[in-house]
């Protein structure tokens, strides 16, 4: 019998394509850096100020998805 183990790790087609999460948010805190005055760090996405950012983000990207016929 098979078990599915959480810890296995099969490297798919994807992977070679994709990048790591972490390498994503190293490369957008660079770029919002200069904007900001201040690096993001996970400590600010994951308290209430990330919180506010999220449900602006996500206003926008409906109202977008709207204007454009998509929803």
């Amino acid at each position: 019998m098979i078990r599915h183990n959480q810890h296995l790790h099969i490297p798919g087609p994807l992977e070679q394509i994709m990048k790591p999460i972490s390498e994503i948010e190293d490369e957008l805190a660079t770029k919002v850096e200069p904007i900001l005055g201040i690096r993001p760090s996970s400590k600010i996405k994951r308290g209430p100020v990330g919180i506010i950012i999220s449900v602006i983000c996500i206003m926008i990207v409906l109202r977008e998805l709207s204007g454009a016929g998509v929803i």
